[in-house]
């Protein structure tokens, strides 16, 4: 495991790529405060152990998917993983997840009408093999994305040590 030190150099990193991910590896290293070498292999390993992506995230809405809803899924005894598998599979469905309570997956998908969302979910998602109950819930405004916490965190630096904790549950770490 990682020496904390090294844990919080990696974090740096990561906290001024949020701030601005388009800069080069030589700005980043005079910031952090190490060598253009070392943050490019860094940055390698982060990536390489899943712990970083770098990723375009456009506006569903400017891609012609304004309407985001989020389905509520009760799945029959041992039918979860493959609904999540078919889940997964769908172009619709941006995310997926296996969650505890009531229902058993909550599928996020965006869609280019209320129509083709109703559709979706009365003709497609309905007939899945292993669907109990569902339920659909439209988003009426986001009001913070997931992507956005980090970048909270990197501009106040109040994120929670988690050097002792353990990888999140289905976070990908070494050997994954």
């Amino acid at each position: 495991m990682a020496s904390k030190s090294s844990i919080e150099k990696d974090r740096s990193i990561i906290r001024e790529l949020v701030q601005d991910p388009r800069q080069t590896n030589v700005a980043l290293a005079v910031k952090v405060g190490l060598s253009e070498g070392s943050v490019r292999r860094r940055l390698d390993r982060l990536i390489t152990e899943g712990q970083v992506q770098f990723a375009m995230i456009p506006s569903a809405a400017f891609m012609g998917r304004p309407v985001h809803t989020l389905f509520e899924i009760q799945s029959s005894p041992g039918a979860t993983e493959q609904l999540i598998d078919k889940l997964a599979g769908m172009p619709e469905i941006a995310y997926v997840y296996h969650v505890t309570g009531q229902f058993d997956i909550i599928a996020v998908g965006y869609f280019a009408s209320s129509n083709a969302m109703r559709r979706f979910w009365t003709e497609r998602l309905g007939h899945l093999d292993g669907v109990m109950e569902s339920r659909s819930v439209m988003v009426l405004r986001v009001a913070k994305r997931a992507h956005e916490w980090a970048r909270d965190i990197a501009v106040t630096g109040d994120e929670e040590s988690t050097l002792d904790a353990g990888p999140e549950p289905g976070a990908a770490g070494p050997g994954a």
